[in-house]
């Protein structure tokens, strides 16, 4: 496509990058513009600043870069902006003046095109590859610095509360278990910076993967609006399998398989896919149970609005008092039994007509239960989490200024 020297457009075409974040050291081949309103909140006039930035001498480039507060890129060009991200994501991430919340979305952006590509490639796929991998462990370990310090979750924290989408939470699953373990040393035996590098990019990349399997659920199923069936809820249960088996061809290391396969076991047994409890859930998959329990619940879904940081976390600390029948609940979906019901259709000689009845009286029944057990859960859900990781979760996101969760513990 050939770019134009004027556009008028409503926005669509053109996305904002601050200038900081481009390296007079690394010129490359994306064509830079600024805006001016034409019609407030409905027209803007592009006007092309500089063509080509490997054009002119960086000295020259270094003066106008400070003297834009903001400029553009046309949508086209995106996939050269994105490999520039790529390449200088360090530099960008490490530039003392490019404040937290920039430095998050570039991450973010860029996160989410690697995570959603690699999860698009794999919808019916035999499996991500060995160079998929290399290219988000690559990206995680260029940000690993950046993710795990805790001043990056004041940036991070600006998507609380944002619409459930599995390819950002991925990427929120990862940052908050980087921050907790780089908060969190005297849970692992490190001796050496570049071990504590290698186990923080490890968790990461269990974050951004641990939800892979679900591009082998039924996108009928994965994107429904409303609450799932109990049918429904087997088939979602799944997918923690279904990663597994998506990333064999990878050779990944055993930590990372089993963070993303124990990542929805609870400390009293009552979780999937195995059922194991206590000390039998490597560690690695309580964080990321506690970070991925953690996001769910302050992300708005199409049935349920977000909670708040303190809401979700008291939930996440709470004693269920139903728990007994809760775990009931949680057996029969996790053994995919229909609900214990006697069901006597009268006044029905049909026989066919009877068995709809039937059929129809049980789903009643089984909506019902799924309903029931949402209720139950949000009372209470101690008995899922490592009690001490729990509390651990909490005092490290509280260092944030983000988060204020005082009195919580």
């Amino acid at each position: 496509m050939t770019l134009q020297n004027e556009y008028l457009d409503d926005g669509a075409a053109f996305l904002r990058i601050d200038p900081k974040a481009i390296n007079p050291d690394a010129l490359t081949q994306f064509a830079i513009f600024e805006r001016f309103v034409v019609t407030p909140g409905k027209k803007y006039r592009y006007r092309c600043l500089l063509f080509d930035t490997g054009s002119i001498p960086k000295d020259k480039l270094l003066k106008l870069l400070e003297t834009w507060e903001n400029v553009y890129i046309h949508q086209s060009q995106k996939r050269f902006y994105n490999d520039y991200v790529k390449s200088n994501l360090e530099y960008i991430l490490k530039h003392d003046h490019i404040d937290v919340v920039t430095k998050t979305s570039t991450f973010i952006n860029l996160s989410t095109d690697l995570i959603q590509e690699s999860f698009e490639i794999n919808f019916g796929s035999k499996g991500i590859s060995h160079k998929q991998f290399d290219n988000i462990k690559k990206l995680v370990s260029r940000a690993v610095e950046f993710i795990s310090d805790m001043s990056s979750l004041s940036g991070l924290a600006d998507l609380i509360g944002h619409d459930y989408d599995t390819h950002t939470h991925s990427i929120k699953v990862g940052w908050l278990m980087a921050t907790f373990i780089n908060g969190n040393r005297d849970l692992f035996p490190i001796k050496a910076r570049s071990e504590l590098n290698a186990l923080l990019t490890q968790a990461a990349v269990v974050g951004f993967l641990h939800d892979i399997g679900k591009t082998k659920i039924p996108k009928n199923v994965l994107n429904k609006r409303d609450k799932l069936s109990t049918l429904e809820y087997v088939m979602i249960q799944a997918h923690t399998a279904y990663s597994v088996s998506l990333l064999f061809e990878a050779n990944l290391p055993k930590s990372i398989l089993q963070g993303i396969l124990y990542h929805h076991e609870n400390d009293d047994g009552s979780g999937y896919p195995c059922g194991i409890q206590g000390d039998q859930i490597p560690l690695i998959a309580k964080i990321a149970h506690v970070a991925d329990v953690f996001d769910a619940l302050t992300s708005k879904r199409p049935y349920k609005a977000p909670k708040t940081p303190y809401e979700a976390l008291a939930i996440m600390t709470g004693q269920n008092p139903d728990l007994e029948v809760l775990q009931k609940y949680e057996n029969e979906i996790r053994e995919n039994k229909k609900p214990p019901v006697i069901i006597i259709v009268r006044n029905e000689n049909n026989p066919e007509r009877r068995r709809a009845r039937e059929s129809e009286i049980m789903g009643e029944e089984s909506e019902k239960r799924t309903e029931e057990r949402t209720i139950l859960r949000d009372r209470g859900m101690a008995h899922c989490f490592d009690a001490d990781i729990l509390k651990r979760f909490i005092l490290t996101i509280n260092r944030s200024e983000s988060f204020q969760l005082d009195g919580l513990l």
